[in-house]
């Protein structure tokens, strides 16, 4: 997992996908906070395809598409994830 300390950590994309995971909130490096996951993406497609694979997942809430960099809040942790780390996120066989 990379935690993101700055906004300016995060890559740039046309598009990321983010969502609230509730199994790695509130414990560890998140402790009383929220971790929000961070997925840059380089087309709409692929975050199309990064979202529903973010919502077939049950630990996975309040997903969605941004055209942004989520601004930081100090109650949320961000942790960063792409192709490299999390391939099945962006795989459209990907079955939950």
């Amino acid at each position: 997992m990379t935690t993101v300390e700055r906004r300016s950590d995060i890559p740039d994309a046309p598009y990321y996908v983010l969502s609230n995971d509730s199994f790695m909130s509130g414990w560890g490096y998140a402790a009383g906070m929220i971790n929000t996951v961070v997925l840059p993406c380089e087309t709409w497609e692929e975050a199309r395809i990064v979202e529903r694979n973010a919502k077939a997942r049950g630990d996975q809430k309040y997903v969605r598409i941004v055209t942004q960099k989520p601004r930081m809040k100090a109650h949320v942790l961000y942790s960063l994830h792409t192709r490299d780390d999390y391939d099945a996120w962006y795989d459209p066989t990907t079955q939950w």
